[in-house]
């Protein structure tokens, strides 16, 4: 794979992770702000109509706003790869954690043994990544009550696996469908560009794992075909 080749398959990186920035505001915050733009609306005839029912319908909005602006905060924070200076690929994934049981209340442990100095810069910001996502994958449609981010070595491999014991999914159902799901493609994505593999294994009912394989052997950047 020639340079140039590298310089296309990480803008086409880029632009892929812009494109599902777009669609994480056009499902959450856009949607959201809509939705309260109509309940104000509502509440602005309810209070002419029936004022004693605007309080506790002012209260649901209010904890609208709350939550999606929480979200958004969230949405934010993940943009900036900065933590990984400040707290290390640990820090940062317990971090991300952290924040995930705070605006769920799931029961998420982390058991995370590195050794992450086999990792460069773009491998580390990958596997923050991927974790991040797969910890929104979890929150939005997983229905968990129980989960665990682990990392650790397999042979030449450096793995970051992310379980949970939600509802799972039927994998080859949903390819079958022509589905797609934006989270699983952008993890593919982000993996792709450093050369690496991630692995989804679930079944209805079964819980979802999510595994991320980074050779520590291979100079980083996309493995090429054939």
């Amino acid at each position: 794979m020639t340079e140039g080749d590298v310089a296309m398959r990480i803008i086409e990186g880029q632009e892929a992770a812009r494109a599902h920035l777009a669609q994480e505001i056009h499902d959450g915050p856009a949607q959201a702000l809509s939705n309260a733009i109509f309940q104000a609306d509502h509440l602005a005839r309810l209070a002419t109509e029936q004022p004693a029912q605007v309080g506790p319908q002012l209260r649901d909005l209010r904890g609208l706003l709350r939550r999606e602006l929480a979200n958004v905060r969230d949405a934010i924070h993940q943009l900036r790869p900065v933590m990984l200076d400040e707290l290390g690929l640990d820090g940062a994934i317990e971090e991300a954690v952290d924040r995930f049981r705070g605006m769920t209340g799931l029961a998420i442990s982390t058991d995370l043994h590195g050794p992450n100095e086999r990792l460069d810069d773009r491998q580390q910001t990958v596997a923050l990544r991927v974790a991040q996502e797969a910890l929104q994958n979890v929150r939005k449609h997983a229905a968990a009550t129980n989960g665990v981010v682990r990392t650790g070595v397999d042979g030449d491999d450096w793995v970051l696996e992310i379980r949970d014991d939600g509802r799972g999914f039927d994998i080859a159902a949903v390819a079958a469908r022509g589905l797609r799901n934006f989270g699983l493609q952008f993890m593919r994505e982000r993996a792709g560009l450093i050369g690496s593999r991630l692995d989804v294994r679930s079944i209805p009912d079964g819980g979802t794992v999510v595994r991320l394989a980074i050779s520590t052997n291979t100079p980083t950047g996309p493995k090429e075909n054939g």
